[in-house]
């Protein structure tokens, strides 16, 4: 017979909600989740981090990179003064 043990990890409780929600949809739960994930990183000996942003953010670079292409010197930084006080509006 298997020896099972608690991990305890600290999240944010927003994301162990959706987490559980998503398992849910599944129909399992989000221990048998996080095993399989476990069990992969043990096997692969590495993990994977997506580096996509999110649709949001695509969305927010897109828009900032087409203003940069009509009016490139609004993005002209002459000092760090100016720097920071465009950083913080």
């Amino acid at each position: 017979m298997e020896s099972k043990t608690t991990i305890t990890i600290k999240t944010d409780k927003k994301l162990r909600d959706a987490a559980k929600r998503t398992a849910k949809k599944l129909g399992i739960p989000l221990s048998t989740v996080i095993n399989a994930q476990l069990a992969q990183f043990v096997s692969e000996g590495r993990f994977e981090v997506s580096l996509a942003p999110r649709p949001e953010k695509a969305r927010a670079w897109r828009r900032m990179s087409e203003e940069f292409e009509k009016h490139p010197e609004r993005f002209i930084v002459t000092s760090a003064e100016d720097f920071m006080r465009d950083l913080h509006r």
